[in-house]
């Protein structure tokens, strides 16, 4: 069983608490949910506490709704299970990193998606947020109407500016600046020096929240060429 004090699994978020409970399952080889949660209401310092069991119990569909153990082929009960690819692969990970990685599995913009998924499970942080931006600079290019000429930041500003062909023409003045201005300090930052030096991105959270950076300015994207459209 974890070793985990029921105190502790009360306190403990759900998916770390998960986590540790997959560990044990590989730890044990255990293959039923219901023979694993058995344990815990057999074991003298659960037994008399059902909230911490509940927990536990918790824990384990929650690996199951994030992919992490299934129903084994072949076997009538679904309690009978196997721990998945997923599931083996975040038992080298920490925390952070399977949290990070979870963000990503759920409502990345479609474009960014396709650039940026691939590379961030590999752990190729800086490939995922290097595509994830140029597709935002694409998109602007194209939104805009311009031609390769322009790039980058130059393209970001002429694109938002007031009067740009991006820019609301209804907005107030200080909404058309702070759009121009998250465009181009996003690509400042996020995309500029990835183009021209290598960069680490060794804080896989910080990475995370970059591709959804560029998720954002996606569907802000979106919404303009919506406006645009009407």
């Amino acid at each position: 069983m974890i070793a985990v004090a029921p105190e502790d699994a009360l306190q403990l978020p759900v998916d770390e608490l998960a986590l540790h409970v997959l560990r044990d399952i590989v730890d044990i080889g255990e293959w039923n949910t219901y023979n694993y949660s058995l344990q815990y209401k057999r074991d003298e310092a659960y037994r008399n506490n059902g909230a911490a069991v509940n927990a536990v119990a918790e824990a384990i569909e929650w690996l199951r709704s994030h992919g992490m153990i299934a129903a084994k082929p072949g076997e009538s009960s679904a309690q009978s299970i196997f721990v998945t690819r997923r599931g083996h692969e975040v038992l080298s990970q920490d925390i952070a990193a399977v949290r990070s990685v979870n963000r990503l599995q759920e409502n990345l913009h479609p474009l960014i998606e396709a650039k940026a998924r691939r590379q961030f499970l590999l752990g190729e942080y800086e490939n995922a947020i290097f595509g994830s931006m140029r597709a935002v600079e694409v998109r602007v290019r194209k939104l805009a109407g311009f031609g390769y000429e322009l790039t980058g930041v130059d393209l970001m500003i002429k694109a938002f500016k007031a009067g740009g062909p991006l820019a609301d023409p209804v907005a107030p003045n200080g909404e058309v600046e702070g759009t121009m201005m998250l465009f181009r300090g996003a690509y400042a930052v996020l995309r500029n020096p990835s183009g021209h030096r290598e960069v680490s991105f060794d804080d896989v959270t910080e990475a995370s929240e970059a591709v959804m950076t560029a998720s954002l300015l996606m569907r802000m994207l979106d919404k303009i060429e919506h406006r645009m459209d009407s």
